[in-house]
């Protein structure tokens, strides 16, 4: 029974991707695709610049180059990549001086356009949206970006590699999770010690939850990102629910967790059904995707954890 919910889910997801066009694919063996060279881009959103990089692509500028090393991770920055200041306030002298040929942001971003397009034009892509749906955006704009940049066979290719490991890690926890079919989780972010973010309906994240047949525990209010934000408390709602935390916690988080009467009174805590995931950006595309997948998949499997701030699954490369 689980197995068929899972095709079927996954199934329908497929479906309601966007078609590649023959062209994507048909040029996958030609040579320009990979010869003819890319434009010069600079990048104010961490989800489009973790795109570009999965398709080969250096930019010459990126948006607070740290915080993407510190939040998405992978694909990792190229040591010779400028860091061409704040996602909202990037620095115009440095962005003129690299001299793109184009700057991709956001749809979220579009104040910025007039200023931006004085240095050269602008690209702006909705991958989320009030609609919802970032994971089938993310594969469209995914396509965009390949014809932008003349990598349409890399942008087949990643999209292709998406679908495999999705449906990879949903055969797995098919497997291993027949006891745990009917528990939900709670996916979340600690903003400090009694305030939590909680991932849910029009997040990167329920897409995927959605295409592993992984049950969200959180039915409450999200915004435009898809996530919520709720005091501790609201963890104790559904008793068999797990919970699922992003690293790494908030310094003061880390160090008073064991002594936070209000968590470990939590039945998911008291039961040792706690997971930690590494750090993850909860904005991201394709890239954010499948490595979520992969994540989540690991820490499901496993038999606990001890309740204390840590990771599982991938570490950083």
């Amino acid at each position: 029974m689980l197995r068929r919910g899972f095709i079927k889910t996954l199934a329908l997801w497929l479906l309601t991707l966007p078609a590649i066009p023959r062209r994507a694919w048909s040029g996958m063996q030609a040579a320009g695709d990979v010869t003819s060279p890319a434009p010069r881009l600079a990048v104010l959103d961490w989800g489009l610049a973790e795109t570009v990089l999965a398709l080969g692509i250096t930019p010459v500028g990126v948006a607070e180059i740290d915080g993407y090393r510190d939040n998405v991770v992978i694909p990792a920055i190229p040591a010779g990549v400028a860091d061409v200041g704040l996602r909202l306030a990037p620095s115009l002298e440095w962005l003129q001086q690299l001299a793109p040929d184009f700057i991709l942001i956001n749809s979220s971003q579009e104040a910025q356009r007039a200023m931006l397009e004085r240095i050269c034009p602008v690209r702006a892509f909705a991958v989320y949206t009030d609609q919802g749906a970032p994971l089938s955006h993310a594969q469209r704009i995914t396509l965009e970006l390949g014809r932008l940049c003349r990598r349409e066979a890399a942008a087949g290719e990643l999209i292709a590699q998406t679908r495999q490991t999705l449906a990879r890690a949903g055969a797995e926890l098919d497997s291993s999770r027949r006891r745990l079919a009917s528990e939900p989780i709670y996916l979340i972010r600690f903003f400090d010690a009694l305030h939590i973010g909680i991932y849910g309906e029009r997040s990167l994240f329920q897409d995927v939850m959605d295409a592993l047949g992984v049950k969200n525990a959180w039915r409450g209010p999200t915004d435009y990102w898809g996530i919520g934000v709720a005091g501790l408390e609201a963890l104790a709602a559904r008793q068999e629910a797990a919970i699922v935390y992003f690293t790494p916690l908030p310094a003061p988080v880390a160090a008073g967790l064991q002594g936070n009467r209000l968590w470990q009174a939590l039945p998911a805590v008291k039961q040792r059904r706690v997971y930690g995931l590494a750090p993850f950006w909860g904005f991201g595309m394709l890239p954010s995707a499948g490595r979520f997948a992969r994540e989540l998949a690991a820490a499901l499997k496993a038999q606990g954890n001890d309740n204390s701030p840590g990771a599982v699954g991938e570490t950083a490369k």
